[in-house]
């Protein structure tokens, strides 16, 4: 992993851009990048106390936002074209969505929406172990 650049937004969330590529044959590359970006949970973001709860049991107090674009079997000579046009239509799609100052709050509250809708994909995560006795 290589970080490409990091990019602070105007709602104060900070993206990492990181280049996951790999050779795949002798004069081919798979070009791949990933996109993350942390997000604290805010009991500000929900409707009750419940609602935080219930999402932070599952995914405790921070979201990981996390998005993968790749190119396949890129020439060798093409491989910094592939990556600069992946990035570039990240950007041009992405970043004015990401950098909404509502962007934290409507990931939360998607996860719940989801939580509540398909509670058997979800488990809480693990409590420190009770003594037994």
């Amino acid at each position: 992993m290589e970080l490409i650049e990091t990019i602070p937004l105007q709602n104060g969330l900070r993206l990492t851009i990181q280049d996951l590529s790999r050779r795949i044959a002798a004069d081919t590359v798979k070009v791949e990048i990933s996109i993350q970006m942390k997000v604290k949970v805010e009991e500000s973001f929900f409707a009750s106390s419940d609602d935080h709860r219930q999402l932070t049991d599952i995914f405790g107090d921070e979201l990981t936002y996390e998005h993968k674009l790749e190119r396949t079997f890129v020439s060798d000579a093409g491989r910094d074209a592939a990556r600069a046009l992946l990035l570039k239509t990240f950007k041009d799609n992405s970043l004015q969505y990401l950098s909404s100052p509502n962007f934290a709050r409507k990931m939360a509250l998607s996860l719940l929406r989801d939580i509540k809708g398909n509670p058997y994909k979800y488990r809480r995560a693990p409590l420190a172990e009770e003594p037994e006795g």
